[in-house]
């Protein structure tokens, strides 16, 4: 075992951009960009708690990641998964020990009940994946409402918040459809349940609420005509992202969500400027 080991089971771009999240949020809340201690603290807490997530996680997985991801640090023996969950529950329980004595109360506690979900997700919902859609997507979505706990104004943040919780469960529902063979006798997904095209409407449904929630900052007077621009296109990409998910092209589609989500994070910290 080396520390590229320990560190690449974290999947720390994942954990940078929880963090990046965490920025966004506080920004948001507090209507600047200024940085402070308080505000590092909780952008390391939460990509800290990512990366644990992302470990605990493996450590479930590690019989599926066998057959289907045997290049993954378990099933190539880079580590074991007895070392792996032990170094999970350590950071667990550091990043919500440093999120107790630094960060406020609210934070703490988002914090500690994101980091249980976490760890039942691990445990119990991979199986079920139309259950671990929404938590993966709160994932996103809880990064900037962490960071919104950090000023205590929620008020915008939460329709961000919305945006980014109905995005992320659209491209989960998408990965979900074109991951159905490998899928089959390990997991069960929606599209599994209710067949392909009723999982397309519903991530289309789902990108359709992704972009109204977006919008009603805007219309109640947050942010400029720079921030109008970048999630106009956010959402061209959004609508493009699931046209192309109806037509089946889902690996394609799954790229268009991630551009798209990237690019309304974007605008999102625009508003602030």
């Amino acid at each position: 075992m080396t520390l590229k080991t320990y560190l690449e089971i974290l999947r720390p771009a994942n954990c940078v951009m929880a963090a990046f999240g965490v920025f966004i949020g506080y920004a948001i809340a507090s209507g600047g960009l200024a940085v402070n201690m308080q505000l590092v603290v909780a952008m390391a807490v939460v990509f800290t708690i990512c990366g644990a997530g992302m470990a605990i996680n493996d450590v479930f997985d590690a019989l599926v990641d066998a057959k289907l991801k045997p290049q993954k640090p378990i099933p190539s023996k880079k580590i074991t998964s007895r070392n792996a969950l032990a170094y999970s529950l350590f950071l667990f329980q550091g990043a919500n020990i440093v999120a107790l004595l630094f960060l406020p109360v609210q934070s703490f506690i988002i914090a500690l009940a994101f980091s249980i979900l976490l760890i039942a997700y691990a445990a119990a919902l991979p199986n079920f994946k139309y259950f671990g859609n929404w938590v993966v997507a709160l994932g996103t979505a809880f990064t900037l409402v962490f960071g919104a706990s950090l000023f205590g104004n929620y008020s915008t943040v939460f329709f961000f918040a919305g945006s980014a919780l109905f995005a992320n469960v659209a491209r989960e529902i998408v990965k979900d459809i074109e991951d159905m063979k490998q899928d089959e006798g390990f997991k069960v997904s929606l599209p599994m349940i209710v067949g392909v095209r009723p999982a397309k409407y519903t991530a289309l449904t789902s990108t359709a609420l992704a972009i109204m929630f977006g919008f009603v900052p805007f219309f109640n007077g947050f942010g400029g005509a720079i921030f109008a621009v970048f999630l106009s296109i956010a959402a061209i990409a959004f609508v493009y992202a699931a046209l192309l998910s109806y037509k089946s092209k889902f690996a394609r589609s799954q790229k268009i969500y991630k551009i798209a989500m990237f690019v309304a994070l974007v605008s999102f910290l625009s508003g602030v400027i």
